[in-house]
């Protein structure tokens, strides 16, 4: 057995050494010796129970037994990231690309990003229009050393985005040799490749300086849905409640319009259908229509056709992606207590993704007005004959374009960080002064997008013409068979343009801290740390001017220009109360230059009454301050749909969110408890409880609400007001303008629980396990408990969980990882255009739950000698698929802020080092 250590020592290490996380696990020494610790590499072991606050710390290792290729996929299979964390999968995201993570599923924005204990910029493209966050992709996996995760609130700590926690990613300090490495990899629809290099030279102990690099590439295919096993057709009707989600009309279709202009159900698919030419009643059998009700059964009559279109191979399910990190960092040791260090990354982030090719479908597109940007229906009537119309009367077209190929997004993300800093001792007090420069420069690249101008003048219906459009007279582009028409009749409407975003950091920081030998209470001496940060901070998000102008058909914009400067003070105490009594408190002020300042307290105790046991409890108040989006001059425009009250009729409309300068800082109380138990030095067991209560959450209006209000006096009495724009000439709505407010309330708790076991040597070899859970008892949006269901803000499954078995044994080593997600509540459902009354889906119902997941990874390697290894790992050894979920997205129907769309993945990697 052994005791469990003083905290003291860890934090006055964790102040003068500018990390970020918890304490230190020290070796045991006798009860009088106080030793300093500071934390270098992975040479210095940590305990979780050591700490007064609840930290997992997941070491280089356990990294490479995961078989994940890089850091973003090892973080996102922790069971405390419990929702709302989006990867490349999400390829539909105003911040595509980019990787984040997302604790306690309070959002991107919550979570804390460091890298060794220091701020990094963050992406140039916000998450969900606002979520200022750290692109997990642009960190060189080699680099990192191991990363620690504090997961409690640590505002009074760090400041500003700690809310739900901080993930600390420790990169390497120092190396002497060489280590490289060649991976390999496959799963079905593509492959992956890595290279890694790490070369350093001297020692800090004898030659008093060390230089190393780390170059890391990265490359995968890109993959597209009809290549998983899930989405390899989008006829769904296997699944329990599902339905076939193939577009009936999506290859091209006509629809006759009545003399008088009043739509018809006669349909026809065009003569150059490159999809599935279906009549009335195969679509009916296909489940495309619904055969039930007046319109339904017209629109199955056997006179109809149609170009039914299955868009899976235009779908991506995960991007192409090629990356290339690098790491510098040379040290110099002056002498014992002066210590100079200077550290450079660089990394480009190169993705690329496509979408079905352009809709055209009386589409929509933005009209500048001086309201700001709205849509106005473009609904183009062609003439019989006209464009290929077959019919004798006028007609509507609705369907792709195939011949102008898919849309794509080609996206360069670039990031540069430089740090130098000072470590040195003066009268009795470490101190540590850092000076940090980070940049990320993204571009999303817009391929095959078409124009309002090409558009008109191809349809002959002229320029800027507001609704109602009178008939076409003439038509360049033929619909009807797409293939015939010539290059120069697509380039004349194509546009490709760029979206572009520059995101800035600039900080400077001085950390110092020390024990009073002269001020001790039973417990020990009394330690104090110190310090002060000013950072600086810029965001600028450019709209290309071609779809700032509204010329871009279906094409939503972001665009931001801000900046801010933050000055803080903090201050940490340890108190050695008793020998078996710790206490920790801690305070920061921060100011702010755009919206003002706060004070934020942390209290911590750890009480140990046996050697065995120990007990930990914190309780702390934070904050965080408007991401700039929010709080700045910016404006984001996109595509959703409301029911308008006008006519009870649902319609597709832009909606505008803007900044809001008089945003406050939302504010936050977190607390946790905990019990750790160590019966023996090779076991341990800690559950901590958490809660943590969120106010002021920066949110926006529901659109929904905005426009039920605007109509106080039912169906027919909805005029325009200053948020909801309607078209004059119909009275239809097109635009609901809204900004950012301090609207909403999280409140979260639950437990989570760390279990590690390392069995004794045999003749067998060595035997572990490590068991991680996260349990969410409750998940309150505005006082409505949304855990265990898809139906808040971020998808919060109830449990998620990973066991991992270790074997070791002489050159063998073997890994077996469990990960589990709980089943969650279909609640998106309900509000959406499904109903359980529509036979289309399987047995006319959709299920009330949405499947658990559990996947099996295996990882194995064997060392030739001690410079030469192989590995191999299998990720999701059964090939499972996600669960279907067809409320969280109608495009992947999945959940992709929590699972993985490919199946099986089997890698290789061959290692060389030498020291």
């Amino acid at each position: 057995m052994f005791r469990l250590k003083h905290v003291n020592r860890a934090v006055f290490a964790l102040c003068a050494g500018g990390l970020a996380v918890g304490a230190v696990a020290q070796q045991q020494q006798p009860a009088q010796t106080l030793e300093r610790v500071e934390i270098t590499g992975s040479n210095i072991k940590r305990i979780n129970a050591e700490t007064v606050a609840p930290v997992e710390v997941i070491t280089r290792e356990q990294i490479q037994r995961s078989g994940q290729p890089t850091i973003a996929d090892v973080l996102r299979t922790l069971p405390s990231n419990t929702g709302g964390s989006f990867g490349e999968s999400f390829s539909n995201s105003f911040a595509p690309g980019a990787a984040g993570i997302s604790l306690r599923g309070l959002g991107q924005k919550t979570t804390l990003v460091l890298l060794n204990g220091r701020r990094v910029t963050g992406y140039g493209f916000a998450q969900n229009l606002q979520d200022s966050f750290v692109d997990l992709n642009a960190i060189p996996t080699s680099a990192v050393e191991r990363v620690e995760i504090l997961k409690d609130g640590a505002s009074a700590i760090y400041g500003s985005d700690a809310i739900a926690g901080v993930v600390n990613i420790i990169l390497r300090r120092d190396f002497k040799g060489v280590d490289a490495s060649l991976t390999g990899g496959t799963t079905k629809g593509g492959n992956e490749y890595g290279v890694s290099l790490t070369g350093g030279f001297g020692d800090l102990g004898s030659d008093r300086f060390n230089a190393f690099g780390v170059l890391d590439y990265y490359k995968r295919d890109y993959l597209a849905a009809k290549d998983t096993k899930f989405g390899q057709t989008r006829d769904f009707r296997s699944y329990q409640g599902g339905r076939n989600f193939e577009s009936l009309t999506g290859g091209g279709t006509w629809r006759e319009l009545t003399p008088a202009g009043a739509l018809t159900n006669n349909y026809r698919a065009i003569a150059g259908c490159t999809g599935t030419v279906l009549t009335g009643p195969q679509a009916v059998e296909r489940g495309l229509i619904n055969p039930v009700g007046a319109t339904n059964i017209a629109m199955a009559a056997a006179t109809n056709t149609y170009c039914s279109k299955d868009f899976n191979d235009q779908f991506t399910a995960l991007p192409g992606t090629e990356r290339i990190g690098f790491l510098g960092r040379g040290t110099y040791e002056f002498n014992a207590d002066t210590q100079a260090f200077l550290e450079l990354g660089l990394s480009r982030t190169q993705t690329f993704q496509t979408f079905q090719a352009p809709f055209f479908a009386g589409t929509t597109g933005l009209q500048a007005t001086p309201a700001g940007l709205r849509p106005f229906p473009y609904n183009i009537t062609f003439a019989p004959g006209v464009a290929g119309n077959p019919f004798s009367n006028n007609a509507r077209y609705t369907g792709v374009l195939n011949d102008m190929g898919t849309r794509d997004n080609d996206i360069t993300s670039d990031t540069y960080r430089v740090v130098g800093g000072l470590k040195y001792v003066v009268a009795g007090w470490d101190l540590e002064t850092g000076l940090t420069f980070s940049r990320n420069e993204v571009e999303a690249m817009n391929l095959n997008r078409i124009t309002l101008n090409g558009t008109s003048a191809l349809f002959g219906v002229g320029t800027g013409v507001q609704p109602p459009v009178p008939v076409s007279v003439a038509s360049v582009y033929n619909l009807a068979n797409p293939a015939s028409n010539s290059q120069a009749v697509r380039d004349s409407f194509r546009a490709n343009f760029p979206r572009q975003a520059t995101s800035e950091l600039f900080g400077f920081d001085t950390r110092a801290s020390t024990e009073f030998s002269n001020l001790r209470l039973p417990g020990g001496a009394v330690g104090l740390a110190v310090g002060v940060e000013y950072r600086e901070e810029k965001l600028n998000d450019r709209a290309d001017p071609l779809a700032a102008s509204g010329q871009i058909l279906g094409q939503g914009i972001t665009s931001t220009n801000g900046k801010r400067h933050n000055t803080a003070l903090f201050a940490e105490v340890a108190l050695p109360i008793l020998k078996s009594l710790e206490g920790q408190l801690a305070v920061r002020y921060d100011k702010y230059s755009d919206y003002g300042s706060s004070t934020n307290p942390k209290v911590g105790f750890k009480w140990t009454p046996t050697d065995m046991v120990a007990f930990r409890a914190n309780w702390g108040k934070g904050f965080r301050a408007p991401t700039l989006p929010e709080i700045s001059p910016s404006v984001a425009t996109f595509f959703t749909s409301v029911i308008d009250p006008q006519d009870d009729t649902a319609r597709n409309i832009s909606g505008v969110f803007a900044g809001n300068p008089n945003l406050k800082a939302e504010k936050s109380t977190s607390a946790t408890v905990g019990v750790v138990f160590e019966p023996t030095k090779n076991a341990s067991v800690s559950v901590d409880l958490y809660r943590l209560d969120w106010r002021d959450v920066v949110a926006s209006r529901s659109f929904q609400t905005i426009i039920d209000e605007s109509c106080p006096g039912g169906p027919g009495t909805c005029p325009s007001t200053a948020n909801v724009i309607r078209d004059p000439a119909t009275g239809q709505v097109v635009t609901i303008l809204s900004n950012y407010q301090n609207l909403a309330s999280r409140v979260t708790t639950g437990a989570d629980v760390d279990a590690r076991m390392k069995f004794p040597t045999t003749t067998m070899g060595t035997f572990g396990a490590q068991l991680n859970v996260t349990y969410v008892r409750t998940f309150k949006e505005d006082g409505v408990d949304y855990a265990g269901s898809n139906g808040g803000s971020n998808t919060i499954p109830r449990v998620k969980a990973a066991l991992a078995l270790n074997w070791d044994k002489g050159p063998y080593t073997m890994t077996v990882r469990g990960n589990y997600t709980h089943s969650v509540y279909q609640q998106l459902l309900a509000g959406s255009y499904f109903t359980t009354q529509d036979p289309r889906f399987q047995n006319g119902v959709y299920p009330d739950r949405v499947g658990s997941y559990t996947t099996v990874d295996l990882y194995g390697k064997y060392d030739f000698t001690k410079n030469l290894s192989i590995s191999a790992s299998i990720i999701n050894v059964f090939d499972k698929t996600p669960p279907y979920d067809p409320g969280f997205s109608s495009t992947s129907l999945y959940d992709f802020s929590l699972h993985d769309p490919r199946g099986r993945r089997y890698s290789i990697t061959l290692n060389y080092k030498m020291n």
